[in-house]
């Protein structure tokens, strides 16, 4: 009886939030830990966060990131929203604020597209929009 009503009530919270919040929760730590390895110059801890297609578009290879991630900058997350998670993909949207080596700040925001893999959630796609 005990694990029936634990089987409901979590199905009844994917039916309130529209999703399963350990996914959500999962999502918004891979972002939180991007975040960070970029933060702490940390090009391995980056790499684990970006899927191997984000990686090949976006940088060309994982050689580049090793070698460029001390200028990345620093980068402050201001808002950050899961919009929709489904069996292998999730939605999200932010904003954030990206400080160059010069001291530029930049406000961006856009969307995100995370797949879901063996590993685990990855970012695939990332749209980046500059606020003026």
């Amino acid at each position: 009886m005990k694990k029936l009503l634990i089987i409901l009530v979590f199905s009844c919270s994917i039916l309130l939030t529209g999703f399963n919040t350990t996914d959500e929760r999962e999502v918004t730590f891979l972002v939180r830990s991007m975040i960070t390895a970029i933060n702490e110059k940390d090009a391995e801890g980056y790499i684990q966060t970006l899927s191997d297609y984000f990686i090949k578009v976006t940088y060309g290879d994982k050689d580049f990131l090793r070698q460029n991630i001390e200028n990345f900058g620093q980068i402050d997350l201001l808002e950050f929203k899961v919009v929709s998670i489904n069996t292998y993909t999730s939605y999200a949207h932010y904003k954030l604020i990206h400080t160059s080596e010069n001291y530029r700040k930049t406000t961006f925001f856009g969307e995100m597209i995370l797949v879901k893999s063996n590993e685990g959630w990855k970012i695939y796609y990332v749209s980046e929009e500059e606020l003026l």
